[in-house]
């Protein structure tokens, strides 16, 4: 399911994930993480087709907003992101 993708030595935990969430923070549009955010927090109370079916209309959604644009953008440009969190 891709819950966990990476393990590290206890020695480097701490600055492996400051680095991930710094990495997150800088490169992740806004809006996004905002609804994946919800998502979590919501599929606590959800079944898991009720899960599957928001994050299908969340996903469907994302097409037209503002930050899945340039995303598509700064990806073809290779760029750094500039997103509005829209």
């Amino acid at each position: 399911m891709g819950l966990v993708n990476q393990v590290f030595p206890q020695d480097q935990f701490l600055e492996s994930v400051s680095a991930y969430a710094s990495e997150l923070a800088n490169s992740v549009s806004p809006r996004s993480m905002r609804i994946i955010k919800h998502q979590v927090y919501e599929a606590m109370f959800q079944t898991l087709g009720e899960a599957f079916d928001s994050a299908t209309a969340e996903m469907q959604a994302s097409f037209g907003c503002e930050d899945f644009k340039e995303g598509v953008a700064h990806f073809l440009e290779k760029r750094a992101p500039s997103f509005t969190g829209r």
